[in-house]
């Protein structure tokens, strides 16, 4: 009997008198099958292997090396159904979860959207989840595998989920990435293959494809592979924003690459930041959008107007490419320390920093644990105590929101407790390779990154958009990850990986610019002309009725920031985010229970 809710885009898996359900793996993917006598393969998603290819996966598979699925290229979910159990994996960088619940009736169900299945068991809301989200959202690693549900779990990246035939579940880590090493050429050159490769074969089997041309070097890049793909015809499109100065070295691109046909779109002045938010769509999870989202739906009903049947971004290059400077204290840890000093005044100066404070803060971290780290941030949290503020928190295992500013005492309180329980259960940060301190830090904010691009996808797809990131690609992550996290990141060369992996696609000023756009001055002119309804969205709000927020704290950063002061405009685009989303929820219930206030009430937001 097919459960309540399951649509006909579901998979169905038999395995002996096991049936599992699996939504699409992405909104716009494609679904392909392998089959051999030992295994029936599913890919879900963007998979650039042959079919003969997936046909000795399949038969590995079958032949009981599971680590077969970690040769599935690309950006996708595997689902390997065999004689007694069912396999399942994700990618690496987590932009493709897997989500799983089961029904009143035992009914295992897997997918790549939470709410729906949320939906389908009657799920109700984690106060605890949203409160750890929103406190450390770069430790991926503590909330991953929960979900804004109670009932419904996600999969970690680089992780497998096996079902057996009588339906009990257990997962284990499967991805491996090889300790990183120093060779930035060797690195460079399989940054550079994988990139060609993930752009050319989705460009190549593409009728109108499109790209993101916004100035940057990660969107540069792609444009520029894309255009040599023979026999394409790309257009690229960029922002024109007043103020911005990216126009002009898009623009230089477009004439390096004479394969581009060149779009500027002026962007409307009634589409600034944090503009009709009560038109944002209800996503799968909260994530920082709001800001921008009236933006990106107007941007991208422009990309489905010309007819664009797959839309590239650079989204995720500056995941993949450059390192979070945690990576002084493995500088520190490792014994280079004249390497440290010179990387510590590099980046004073490039950040306006003190040069004291980022070393003691480097030095600080190389003997800090990771255990000792998080109870040290539950300890800080429950205290109430504020972070030091500024780039140099970035130099830490943790890193710092300034969300939890606004989060009230129990809120925090609940953070504290998920991060103490995660330190008594690992001594390590949990990634999938031996890691120094820099790259273990940066592999779990690409994690964070990467679940919240997954959302931007099924935004373009509710509005026509086949949007992907190669950048996100698992060849691409395992090139960037094989060079140490000093070596690809560095005060002195911007990007390193991709200065030796896409030598001469750019012209060569690009490589050679160490800034970006500054959109800033746009963002608070939106917070100026929507004072008074984000004050109202603060004003009785569901944040504040879970008692997650401190209502009264984000009304006076909103009036701070409308008056042209400075204010933590990524936090608040997150905090906002979070109570859209949950207004978009309205009518889940709420878990109360031992792990969240305390008493069992359940109750409607």
């Amino acid at each position: 009997m097919t459960p309540a809710g399951i649509g006909s885009d579901w998979s169905v898996v038999d395995v002996a008198d096991l049936r599992l359900w699996h939504g699409r793996s992405g909104p716009s993917d494609t679904v392909r099958r392998a089959e051999s006598p030992g295994c029936s393969l599913l890919v879900l998603g963007h998979c650039s292997r042959s079919r003969d290819e997936l046909l000795n996966v399949a038969r590995q598979v079958g032949n009981d090396d599971v680590t077969a699925l970690t040769s599935v290229s690309g950006s996708c979910v595997v689902i390997a159904a065999r004689r007694d159990d069912v396999v399942v994996a994700g990618d690496l960088a987590g932009q493709r979860v897997v989500f799983h619940a089961r029904t009143a009736d035992g009914t295992l169900l897997l997918g790549s959207q939470a709410s729906q299945l949320a939906s389908i068991v009657n799920g109700s809301l984690s106060r605890e989840w949203l409160a750890t989200r929103l406190a450390v959202p770069n430790a991926s690693d503590v909330w991953w595998t929960g979900t804004p549900w109670c009932e419904v779990s996600a999969l970690r990246p680089g992780w497998v989920l096996h079902v057996s035939r009588a339906g009990e579940v257990r997962t284990r880590a499967l991805a491996s990435v090889p300790e990183p090493g120093d060779d930035l050429q060797q690195g460079g050159d399989l940054l550079g293959s994988a990139l060609r490769q993930s752009v050319g074969n989705r460009v190549g089997s593409a009728v109108r494809p499109t790209v993101d041309l916004s100035g940057g070097w990660d969107s540069s890049t792609v444009a520029a592979l894309a255009a040599r793909v023979p026999s394409a015809s790309v257009s690229a499109i960029t922002l024109v924003v007043p103020g911005v100065d990216d126009v002009e070295t898009a623009t230089e691109v477009a004439r390096h690459s004479p394969g581009l046909e060149h779009l500027l779109w002026m962007v409307p002045d009634r589409v600034v930041p944090f503009s009709d938010l009560d038109a944002v769509p209800s996503l799968d999870e909260p994530a920082a959008h709001a800001a921008n989202a009236s933006r990106a739906a107007w941007w991208l009903r422009g990309i489905a107007e010309v007819g664009s049947d797959l839309h590239l971004s650079g989204d995720g290059g500056d995941g993949v490419l450059l390192a979070l400077p945690a990576y002084l204290g493995d500088l520190v840890e490792i014994g280079r320390l004249r390497e440290f000093g010179r990387h510590v005044t590099g980046w004073a100066s490039l950040r306006n920093q003190s040069p004291q404070a980022l070393a003691r803060a480097g030095l600080t971290l190389a003997f800090t644990g990771y255990r000792d780290a998080l109870r040290a941030e539950a300890d800080r949290l429950t205290a109430g105590n504020r972070a030091s503020g500024g780039w140099v928190d970035l130099v830490s295992w943790l890193g710092h929101s300034r969300v939890a500013e606004w989060m009230t005492p129990d809120a925090r309180a609940l953070v504290a407790a998920r991060l103490r329980r995660h330190a008594d259960q690992h001594a390590q940060p949990v990634v999938p390779g031996r890691f120094g301190t820099g790259d273990a830090v940066s592999w779990l904010a690409l994690n964070t990154f990467s679940r919240t691009q997954r959302l931007y996808g099924d935004l373009a797809f509710t509005l026509g958009v086949n949007h992907q990131a190669p950048y996100l690609d698992d060849e691409v992550v395992r090139a960037c990850w094989s060079v140490r996290a000093s070596v690809r990141t560095t005060p002195g060369r911007m990007k390193p990986l991709l200065g030796v992996g896409a030598v001469d696609v750019v012209p060569t000023r690009l490589t050679q610019r160490n800034t970006k756009g500054d959109y800033s001055a746009v963002a608070y002119r939106g917070l100026q002309r929507n004072e008074h309804m984000l004050r109202e969205v603060f004003t009785g709000s569901c944040l504040a009725d879970l008692g997650l927020v401190d209502e009264t704290a984000v009304r006076h950063t909103i009036q701070r920031g409308a008056a042209g002061l400075p204010v933590p405009l990524g936090a608040l685009d997150t905090i906002v985010s979070t109570e859209v989303w949950l207004r978009n929820h309205a009518t889940a219930p709420t878990n109360t229970g031992r792990d969240e206030r305390g008493d069992a009430r359940a109750r409607a937001i």
